[in-house]
Order: structure tokens, then sequence, then C-alpha cells
């Protein structure tokens, strides 16, 4: 179990989420500018972005091992990544509370939230085109909802979760959705439909 996190990377990941915390302290409402494709301005936080980073580290953690070859080993991998997505989804929200009950820190909140959805995001895409394209978008999701998804008066569309107030419901419940929907098809298959980017064997 021990040489499984480790393979995994997943104390990398551990000290990835709790660094982003710690620079969601400093910047607070930082934002950088993003060119508008469609509404208002784009602007997007960097609270908004920085959950990309421990959310990718963790996509290649769980791509590290062959498909194939894990389709026939014995070790449960599919639920052993569920608990570590269960595991990251915890290590997200718990920082998220203790910050935001501590001093009143509400970015800390949306940094939780785009983490789950963030990595709902990269499971259902992995599932579909595997893990290298799957990161990629992941990446490209805040910058296209910062592009396009602003209503003419700035407000965030109904679709743009990443960029909704830190205690939007609707925000919430659809980080939650793709995050319970990118498990399901995690556990349910370990091997994507098509892999674009995977080394070929021949």
């Amino acid at each position: 179990m021990i040489w499984w996190l480790k393979a995994t990377g997943a104390p990398g990941v551990a000290a990835a989420l709790l660094a982003v915390y710690l620079v969601a302290l400093v910047v607070g409402q930082e934002a950088i500018p993003v060119p508008a494709v469609a509404g208002a301005s784009g602007q997007l936080l960097v609270t908004q972005i920085l959950g990309v980073l421990p959310v990718v580290l963790l996509l290649h953690g769980l791509g590290r091992g062959d498909p194939l070859t894990e389709q026939v080993a014995l070790r449960p991998k599919g639920r052993r990544d569920l608990a570590l997505c269960g595991a990251f989804a915890l290590l997200a929200v718990l920082p998220a509370v203790g910050v935001h009950l501590l001093w009143d820190r509400p970015e800390a909140l949306s940094l939780a939230r785009n983490c789950i959805g963030f990595l709902g995001t990269a499971l259902l895409v992995r599932t579909v085109l595997g893990p290298g394209l799957a990161a990629l978008c992941v990446a490209a999701l805040p910058l296209a909802c910062a592009a396009a998804g602003r209503r003419p008066g700035g407000s965030a569309q109904p679709w743009a979760w990443p960029l909704h107030e830190p205690g939007s419901a609707l925000g919430a419940g659809e980080a939650v959705l793709l995050y319970a929907l990118g498990c399901a098809l995690a556990l349910r298959r370990s091997r994507p439909l098509l892999d674009p980017l995977a080394r070929s064997t021949s």
C-alpha cells in the first residue's frame, strides 16, 4: 500500500494541495485579465485557477500504470483510485472550512469547490480521451470560463461554475455532480475509449 501511494505520487499531491492553500491566503483577491470571447471582459481570480495544479498531479499519478497490465492485476485498482480521489476531496475541503471559519476567507471555499470540480472533469475526460488530454482540458477549463462565461453585467453564466461566488449553491452542486460522475466512471472503466496521446506499442 505504501509503495502504491508513492507510485501514484500521493505525497506530492497532498503537498501541492496544501501549498495552493498557502498561496491562496497570500494572493487573496488578486486577478489576472483574460481576453473576453463573449459577454463582459474576462477576469480570473488567481484562487479560481490554483486548483488545476494538484488535480493535474493527481491525474498524472493515476495514469502512471499501464492500463492493459492493470486490468489483469489482482489488486483492485478502480477502488484504490476511488479511495485516492475521496482522500483528495476530503483534503481539499477540510483546510477550506478551517481557513474560512478562522480568518473569514471565502476564496478558500471557492478553491475547494474548484479542486473537486476540476478533478471530476479530469476523470470524465480521462475516461474518454486518456490522461494526457484530460490534463490539458482541465488546465484550459478556467481560462475558457473566464473568456466566455460572463454575462454582459459581469456575473458568471450558470454553466461557468469555476467563476461562481464561493457561496453559490449552483456552483457547488455542479462541481460535486462532476466529481460524482467522474468517480463513477473511473471505478467502472480503467482504460479510456480513445487515447490519442498514448505511446504506440508497435
